[in-house]
């Protein structure tokens, strides 16, 4: 056990996000593990003071663009809108590494790791350090409040609205939360170019929009949606294979982790539909993970023309490339057992996006 506390996957933290994270789960753990994170943590605070140090009078005089945001649930295709936005030399997306490593990126982005590719968690896509990454990633490892805690403590996946939404933390966190957020923007567009605008997704997004729009005037939102069933199965896939490899006490039952998921995406609509009729209709789009998938050009083509994004002639030929030699991956797993209870209780979103009920 001990040496496989010091082998196994874990996420950068700072001690102090560490700190943060043992105050709110409090679940017994290997000694050993403890003991890594808080090692770990020391050195990546020393890292984090010393950037900030280099860095910070620079990002906090930083002039950004207004971000454009993807959002939608998990396993909706945000992550392959992502890679091909990413393509546009317009926009600045934080990378892997700098989402996994944000104590020290730009102390060492002039050295860029290797672009080796591996599968993600999920199975579907392989990514490199130098992949567009969720930026939810570097508030987790710089103790921002984030829902991504439910990877290391998984009863916390019953808490992924109120772990997500800074409107319902204490002010203390709320403000730190705001405070990463905004460097963490500022850093990837310092890193990318200042002229480029924030192109960030994350799925935990979709139930903080009103805090985003009023934190980044102008923000723009893009929401993926995708035939529900398919979404269900493959987020259910997804808990288990982050489980897999990151948790730290025990996963939730099948039968708990099912009730969450259907609720959780009803919450997680309703935030999407309340704030979305709060926006401007040129700062809002809506698309579906089919049509990207069977019409990539034209998709991407409608989206940049509604939301005023600029002549999207160059990104065309990259997207083209890219579609060639990354094709649509089969659905991992089915649906069947859920299907009944799916369209049940997610039967709004069948009728709002236009999918079929069997």
């Amino acid at each position: 056990m001990k040496a496989r506390a010091w082998s196994r996957p874990a996420f950068n933290l700072s001690l102090a996000a560490w700190r943060e994270l043992r105050a709110r789960h409090r679940e017994p753990i290997a000694r050993a593990l403890e003991l890594r994170y808080k090692a770990a943590g020391v050195v990546f605070s020393a890292l984090s003071r010393l950037q900030q140090r280099m860095y910070g009078p620079e990002l906090e005089g930083l002039e950004m663009r207004p971000p454009l945001f993807l959002v939608g649930h998990w396993r909706s295709g945000t992550t392959l809108l992502h890679e091909l936005l990413a393509l546009d030399p317009g926009f600045a997306a934080p990378s892997t590494f700098a989402c996994f490593n944000p104590h020290h990126f730009l102390l060492t982005r002039h050295r860029p790791p290797a672009p080796t590719r591996a599968m993600r968690p999920s199975g579907d896509l392989a990514v490199s350090p130098l992949s567009p990454q969720e930026e939810e990633f570097a508030l987790l490892c710089t103790g921002a409040v984030s829902a991504y805690e439910a990877f290391m403590f998984p009863a916390a996946v019953s808490q992924l609205e109120a772990l997500s939404d800074p409107d319902r933390f204490e002010p203390t966190r709320a403000l730190r939360w705001d405070a990463t957020m905004a460097w963490m923007l500022r850093a990837t567009v310092y890193a990318s170019g200042a002229e480029r605008r924030p192109l960030l997704k994350s799925p935990t997004n979709s139930f903080r929009i009103r805090r985003l729009a009023a934190l980044f005037p102008g923000a723009a939102f893009v929401r993926l949606v995708r035939e529900p069933c398919a979404v269900f199965a493959s987020t259910l896939r997804l808990w288990r294979s982050m489980w897999a490899r990151y948790a730290l006490s025990a996963a939730p039952a099948q039968d708990a982790l099912i009730k969450i998921v259907l609720a959780t995406r009803l919450v997680l609509e309703e935030n999407l539909q309340t704030a979305f009729r709060t926006l401007p209709v040129e700062r809002t789009a809506t698309i579906r993970y089919e049509d990207l998938l069977a019409n990539p050009r034209g998709t991407i083509e409608a989206l940049y023309e509604r939301l005023g994004l600029g002549d999207p002639s160059e990104l065309l030929p990259r997207v083209d490339t890219y579609i060639a030699q990354h094709p649509a991956p089969p659905t991992a797993q089915s649906a069947q057992p859920w299907r009944m209870l799916v369209q049940d209780r997610w039967r709004q979103m069948f009728d709002d996006f236009g999918y079929a009920r069997s």
